[in-house]
């Protein structure tokens, strides 16, 4: 193999198979219990904090593990402030004058409430993982895209609306977000519960590919290829359960299906854990009727095959649930 392509394919290896099963052998328990110990009212002095958190850690993912769950079990979700800036981006949208002068009064906004009371939206979080990260010399860098969930309307996306972050470990690139890891906010309350998610931890980039989608495509950290904002957007609906549950979700890979009445269809998932089979359900949704089903299902070692006939004419959603979790949503166009 001449030296070029043999250069290129080490760097597409180095960037896809990054994950978090790398450190499998890695016992965070200690990282773990420094993080959830250490105490800080304020971030003024992030160095003395970062250092409270790794000096007794030996390796780069260990110190990285105690800034990253410091930060998810510390610092709040502000969806007030959120609101506020998302409200004001789309009423600058179109003077680009006034939409820079607020983004430069935001930003002051937010980094001081980040200090002063550790509540922040995405843009903080990510730039608190890259500021503590560089303090111990791990390299971390905030990435800009857009971020789905079920009540985001791609459609109608006219710039970025979530950030998230992309740390480099014994030279290879990593991907996490620890906004969504961190808990979950109820906006009719004005309020927010810690809730961590360990899937949003050096995940597996294809999974987080189906809800992630970088403005530089090479922090997909996958072939460029599967990874246009068409197939983003054409991606299976998923929510942040399934990433408790799943390693890869493996087919299908669009949300949306056209079939005839009789036809069976196949769901095929990599599972963390392996789970019992009618601990699988589907709920099947035709905008007047929800039923719940127990679907064919077949598990082999962390692999889950699911299966089901679609007897009836119609436009169903399809929702997945494991272990009472939700993890997915389909579409289905059944035809005679």
């Amino acid at each position: 193999m001449p030296k070029i392509k043999l250069w290129i394919f080490l760097i597409f290896v180095n960037l896809s198979f990054a994950q978090q099963s790398d450190f499998s052998h890695i016992d965070f328990s200690k990282a773990d219990n420094i993080a959830k110990t250490v105490k800080s009212k304020r971030l003024y002095e992030l160095h003395k904090l970062t250092y409270s958190l790794t000096k007794n850690l030996n390796t780069d993912i260990e110190k990285f593990r105690a800034i990253y769950i410091w930060i998810c079990n510390n610092i709040a979700n502000d969806f007030g402030l959120y609101s506020l800036n998302e409200k004001k981006r789309k009423r600058f949208l179109k003077d680009s004058v006034k939409l820079k002068k607020w983004n430069s009064k935001f930003k002051k906004k937010l980094f001081k409430k980040l200090l002063k009371k550790k509540r922040t939206i995405c843009t903080g979080y990510a730039y608190l993982l890259k500021e503590m990260s560089a303090i111990v010399g791990i390299k971390s860098k905030m990435i800009n895209g857009i971020g789905r969930t079920s009540s985001v309307d791609l459609s109608g996306l006219a710039m970025p609306n979530h950030t998230w972050n992309a740390v480099k470990l014994n030279d290879k690139w990593y991907l996490c977000d620890p906004t969504w890891a961190t808990g979950i906010s109820f906006p009719e309350e004005g309020t927010f519960k810690f809730m961590y998610n360990e899937g949003y931890f050096l995940t597996e980039p294809k999974l987080f590919f189906l809800n992630h989608f970088p403005l530089e495509k090479k922090y997909t950290l996958l072939d460029e290829k599967t990874t246009s904002f068409k197939g983003f957007t054409e991606a299976p609906l998923l929510y942040g359960d399934a990433y408790t549950v799943l390693k890869r979700h493996i087919f299908p890979e669009k949300m949306h299906h056209n079939l005839n009445k009789n036809d069976t269809f196949s769901f095929k998932y990599q599972l963390i854990k392996k789970t019992i089979p009618n601990k699988v359900k589907l709920v099947i949704d035709s905008g007047t009727l929800e039923r719940t089903i127990q679907p064919k299902v077949d598990i082999q070692n962390e692999y889950l095959t699911v299966q089901h006939t679609f007897k009836t004419k119609g436009f169903f959603d399809v929702h997945l649930y494991i272990e009472k979790k939700l993890i997915a949503t389909y579409t289905f166009n059944i035809e005679n």
